[in-house]
C-alpha cells in the first residue's frame, strides 16, 4: 500500500511541535538554522499578489441594469 503523504506531513508536524513544546517561534528558528547550514540551494519565491475582481450588484428578477461603473440602476416602472 502507498503511504498517505498527508499523514506523513502531519506526523512530521506533530514531531516538530512536540520537540519544541508547540512553540512556533522555536520551530521556525530551528528550520532557518538548518536551512542556513544545509548543503542545498534555497529558492525564495516572490510574494503573490491577490487578484481583485469586480463584484457586480445582483439583480432581482425584472430589475434594472448595471451601469458601466458596476452600480445598479433602478428598474423602469
Amino acid at each position: 500500500m502507498i503511504p498517505d503523504p498527508n499523514e506523513e506531513i502531519l506526523a512530521t508536524k506533530r514531531r516538530l511541535a512536540a520537540k519544541f513544546d508547540n512553540d512556533i517561534h522555536r520551530i521556525v528558528e530551528d528550520l532557518r538554522h538548518r536551512q542556513s547550514e544545509g548543503d542545498y540551494e534555497v529558492i525564495s519565491l516572490p510574494a503573490r499578489r491577490c487578484r481583485v475582481t469586480t463584484n457586480y450588484a445582483m439583480q432581482q428578477s425584472g430589475g434594472g441594469d448595471v451601469s458601466d461603473h458596476g452600480e445598479s440602476t433602478p428598474a423602469a416602472h
